[in-house]
């Protein structure tokens, strides 16, 4: 059986049919050795975590996207309503490629009057 002296303990007063006292001292010694294993593990997870958190800190948040598309939940699916540049701070929406936001212009959707979208695509009349 391996571990520590405190488990070589327990096993000998089971075989030896210790009293209470040794018996309950056994057990206090494994509590202690688990307390101290909890306490490595606690520092382990905590360096870990730091460490995660520094690498993220490190790394460049994403680019933002080219393009937006803003649209409207409704029940009977999103209703599109319209063009953004991918910066600009009043779109929301989800990224969409070049192609798709000439694609979306040319089928009706507004551009953003404000970040104007269509002059950047080359759309303007």
């Amino acid at each position: 059986m391996g571990g520590g002296a405190a488990t070589w303990g327990l096993a000998a007063c089971a075989r030896a049919r210790c009293g209470p006292r040794a018996r309950l001292e056994s057990w206090r010694a494994v509590l202690t050795w688990l307390d101290w294993q909890r306490t490595l593990a606690e520092r382990a997870i905590s360096a870990l975590e730091a460490e995660l958190a520094a690498e993220a800190a490190r790394r460049p948040p994403p680019p933002p996207p080219q393009w937006k598309l803003e649209s409207l939940r409704t029940g009977s699916g999103p209703q599109r309503l319209f063009v953004h540049i991918g910066d600009c701070a009043m779109g929301r929406g989800k990224p969409i490629s070049r192609e798709e936001a000439r694609r979306t212009l040319t089928e009706g959707i507004d551009p953003w009057p404000y970040c104007s979208p269509e002059n950047l695509l080359g759309m303007t009349s």
